[in-house]
């Protein structure tokens, strides 16, 4: 029997906030990031993540997850965010910073050129009897849309449902799936006053 070692969510998330990063602009603070998808895109978080040691019944990860929803028309810049979402079969990271809110897509990376060394293959195979075995690193991220963060009205996290709803100055409103452990904590940030001053306006 072969025993896998499970992805640490922590660690995930810490990973995202990197792969963010580096998109950030000089001086500009990264407030919370976060895997978000359609209605019908949480066995991609779930992929993405390797989050398969997460709580059993945590949204996503072993949990029942929201009933999808009839569509309906989207209006103002949360029908400009909504075109830029991937499909479900694609997750993407969202962040906020205190001047932006950004949307990202994983950026697909090429195979390996070639199989591994013999040696390689048999320190692999070994490392993976004996449970230890790394997750595959997150993909690398592409920026996708962008908005200025004042233009974040109001943004609300559903506990336990794992739902994100972000409200825009404009009245127009998306409601996203993000698992509900992180979720959370992106609303709280994004209640808090963000630093004047910072980043793109």
């Amino acid at each position: 029997m072969i025993f896998m070692r499970r992805a640490d969510p922590v660690a995930r998330q810490s990973e995202l906030r990197l792969r963010v990063g580096e998109h950030l602009d000089a001086g500009e603070t990264l407030r919370a990031a976060l895997w978000v998808a359609r209605e019908s895109g949480l066995s991609t978080i779930a992929r993405i993540t390797r989050w398969e040691g997460a709580p059993e019944g945590l949204l996503g990860f072993g949990g029942a997850g929201p009933t999808a929803s009839p569509p309906r028309a989207l209006t103002g810049t949360a029908a400009e965010m909504d075109r830029r979402l991937p499909e479900p079969a694609a997750a993407a990271a969202l962040a906020l910073t205190g001047g932006r809110l950004l949307l990202f897509g994983a950026v697909d990376e090429p195979p390996d050129a070639g199989p591994p060394e013999r040696g390689a293959r048999l320190r692999l195979a070994g490392r993976r009897l004996l449970g230890r075995a790394e997750p595959a690193p997150l993909p690398r991220l592409e920026l996708h849309w962008q908005c200025p963060r004042a233009l974040l009205a109001a943004v609300d996290a559903g506990d336990p449902e794992g739902t994100l709803t972000l409200g825009f100055g404009d009245g127009s409103t998306l409601s996203l799936v993000a698992p509900a452990m992180v979720a959370v904590p992106f609303a709280e940030a994004a209640r808090r006053s963000p630093d004047s001053g910072e980043g793109r306006q």
